[in-house]
């Protein structure tokens, strides 16, 4: 399915580099991969990785206690362009968002939940726009989420979360392994961010988050700079799982819910950001750490038209601008960044309501 549009990819292309993937071949595939084995999960608990890293004055739950999961389809981190499909086991050298993505999106989530990331064979740049390709990574990832309910999940309930290349698969996986299944009641909120979820979910019985403590309901937002559309690439005609089949035409609004207010209509002050986390720069860590202490009002922000609209100053601290958000003025990478403090605090209080009973 086609994902990014040229502009956008010729941006990413920039910051990794390009060479020609010969014809996609689904006979010449990389290995799938075995979920039951630890080396099929970026994030698994009991490891003590990464993920489980937090700023100054914050903790991670313990796993041992802690009151619901988190099931997370992570973003293209695979930056070459060689192949329709990376290998699952990739290493961290040719998948160099690895470490970000525990750093900076995953470990949001462990205030109050054990983490589950698998690794999966994820289109690369070149293959976000071959269906074949896109059809093989989605199929990884619905492997994996039927092998962490059926072996790791144990009944609980549990948060599915993403981004950008993940929220794709995750707009599907929705739609064929949890909507209108028994699971959906254990679902406490999806947080499908980074990239075009539909409005038209509330069709399915999954709406709109409105509330914080709401439950049962999905957020979506692309951060965008305020007086830029370069973002709207991200959000505009996409091709995307509806009902059973790829839809390209008749597409409904996407999702912004302003992870500030936690509703879709109304600006924040910079004040209501209580942190941001600076997107992670090598070396990274081996084992859980300390992260670098919050930004304090980096940003407010504002849904319009689809996009989340924010102003960071230029004189930000390192790690709040790059290529992608200069040439663009998409600040996609760091989707997850800017609103950490709001996306932590927010993840333990919806499992908090949903324990309460609040649907």
């Amino acid at each position: 399915m086609r994902r990014l549009t040229p502009l956008l990819l010729l941006a990413l292309l920039a910051l990794a580099g390009c060479s020609r993937a010969a014809p996609f071949d689904p006979a010449h595939v990389p290995p799938a991969p075995d979920y039951a084995q630890p080396s099929a999960w970026l994030a698994y608990p009991g490891r003590n990785g990464i993920e489980r890293s937090t700023p100054p004055g914050m903790a991670a739950v313990d796993e041992a206690s802690a009151p619901a999961d988190v099931f997370f389809i992570h973003p293209t981190t695979y930056l070459k362009n060689d192949v329709w499909n990376a290998a699952y086991d990739a290493s961290d050298a040719a998948a160099p968002y690895n470490g970000p993505v525990l750093l900076n999106q995953v470990s949001a989530f462990n205030d109050c939940c054990r983490l589950y990331a698998p690794h999966y064979r994820q289109a690369s740049l070149k293959g976000l726009s071959n269906s074949q390709a896109t059809d093989l990574a989605y199929g990884d990832v619905a492997a994996a989420f039927r092998w962490y309910i059926a072996h790791a999940n144990n009944g609980r309930p549990f948060i599915i979360a993403s981004h950008s290349q993940g929220t794709m698969h995750l707009v599907r996986l929705l739609q064929q392994e949890v909507l209108g299944t028994p699971l959906q009641k254990r679902l406490v909120a999806v947080y499908a961010i980074g990239g075009y979820t539909p409005a038209s979910f509330a069709e399915l019985g999954l709406p709109t988050c409105e509330a914080a403590r709401q439950t049962g309901c999905v957020v979506s937002w692309n951060t965008a700079q305020q007086g830029r559309n370069g973002a709207r690439m991200l959000i505009d005609h996409k091709t995307y799982w509806w009902r059973g089949a790829a839809k390209s035409q008749g597409q409904a609004p996407a999702i912004c819910v302003n992870p500030l207010t936690w509703t879709s209509t109304g600006a924040a002050p910079a004040s209501a950001n209580r942190g941001s986390l600076p997107f992670p720069q090598a070396p990274f860590p081996t084992h859980a750490g300390a992260l670098p202490a919050l930004t304090p009002h980096l940003t407010g922000a504002q849904c319009h038209d689809g996009l989340l609209t924010v102003d960071i100053p230029g004189n930000a601290p390192k790690g709040f601008h790059d290529m992608i958000s200069l040439l663009t003025g998409s600040y996609h990478l760091t989707d997850y960044g800017v609103f950490y403090a709001a996306i932590r605090e927010n993840a333990a209080e919806r499992v908090t309501a949903w324990g309460a009973g609040v649907r």
